[in-house]
């Protein structure tokens, strides 16, 4: 799949399709021909689950524009855990929902740990030993058909 920078791609399907039936009825009078319909009721139900991924790749071509990129989807994230606060209720004990902190400027990040180096080779690097190849089957004579019963 080709997407062009910034294009959106949605990826989906069918996850789930669930049937459920349930009848229920009166216990004796339920069962009387005619009469018992009065007394039961039937439900179905139909759901189905769906999955569908959104994803928008961007490219990005610099360690300061990953920085950039990544401050605002964090800012965003911040930002709408602050606007899902609850209302404070003198009722309900749970007055706070957890928001992220603020992202640390650049100084108190972590470095980025440099790549790793491949190990020194002390020499040339043996070949495996060959496998031989496989003898051909030979056939297996069988018995005469009397010797067989």
């Amino acid at each position: 799949m080709l997407v062009d920078d910034g294009a959106i791609v949605v990826l989906g399907g069918l996850l789930q399709d669930e049937y459920a039936g349930n009848e229920q009825k009166v216990t004796g009078i339920g069962d009387v021909p005619l009469l018992g319909r009065l007394f039961k009721s039937e439900t179905r139900s139909r759901k189905k689950t769906n999955l569908m991924v959104f994803l928008r790749p961007v490219v990005v071509r610099d360690a300061a524009r990953g920085d950039e990129l990544t401050l605002d989807r964090y800012e965003l994230m911040r930002l709408k855990q602050q606007a899902a606060q609850p209302v404070p209720s003198s009722v309900m004990p749970v007055n706070a929902a957890p928001v992220l902190p603020p992202y640390p400027p650049p100084a108190a990040r972590p470095p980025a740990a440099p790549p790793a180096a491949a190990p020194p080779q002390a020499g040339p690097v043996p070949l495996p030993t060959p496998v031989p190849a496989p003898r051909p089957l030979q056939p297996v004579p069988l018995p005469p058909a009397a010797d067989r019963e």
